[in-house]
């Protein structure tokens, strides 16, 4: 008993110190975003990363010539770093505004609906008449990618997040108009629009 005892003590650093790192959306500036579904799987800007643990709390991510490192932490996110080619290297933040998990589990539905979950829209929304039309959920698909490289060449500026929060209450506004979907299109068509001139985004 007493040799099973100490063989259970002996595992449990091991065990411990194959625990994945734990999940988290981060935006990494000009290396992308960071994705970690807390599995055991991390993607860098969608590509899978081959993951290398040195510590129970500390793990590297490497895809290509990007490195993130990854350190846990029992107050909430992880500490995440980058570098990258051309001795690039920087900290993440935290994204809440962009996922950037991986396109492989976004696509099922392939992506028959907008960037954003459909099940608890409000009837009647905005949302709900975007969820509706297979034409503006494309647009919304189109837009949030759109959005998502404008952040990553923006630095994850603050005042594009403004703005973008901004637009979409101005989108919402629609609900008054006559022709509500092409109210939508419209507002739709104009923010692409500027993302793509102000950040130099091609189609």
């Amino acid at each position: 008993m007493k040799k099973l005892t100490l063989i259970a003590l002996a595992l449990l650093p091991l065990a411990s110190f194959a625990a994945p790192p734990q999940a988290f959306n981060f935006s990494c500036g000009k290396t992308g975003g960071v994705y970690s579904d807390g599995n055991g799987g991390v993607w860098v800007d969608g590509q899978k990363a081959t993951i290398k643990q040195s510590s129970p709390t500390y793990w590297e991510a490497t895809s290509g010539k990007t490195v993130i490192s990854i350190a846990r932490s029992t107050e909430g996110n992880p500490e995440i770093s980058f570098t990258g080619p051309n001795r690039t290297h920087g900290v993440c933040l935290a994204e809440d505004e962009v996922s950037f998990a991986p396109t492989a589990q976004k696509t099922t539905s392939a992506k028959s609906g907008p960037s954003f979950s459909c099940a608890a829209v409000t009837k009647d929304s905005m949302e709900d008449l975007i969820c509706q039309s297979s034409t503006l959920s494309a647009m919304d698909l189109k837009l949030t990618e759109t959005y998502k490289q404008a952040l990553v060449k923006s630095h994850n500026n603050s005042t594009l997040k403004a703005e973008q929060r901004g637009w979409i209450k101005g989108r919402n506004e629609c609900w008054k108009e006559d022709d509500k979907n092409a109210c939508l299109a419209n507002s739709y068509q104009q923010r692409l629009s500027e993302l793509q001139s102000k950040y130099d985004i091609k189609e």
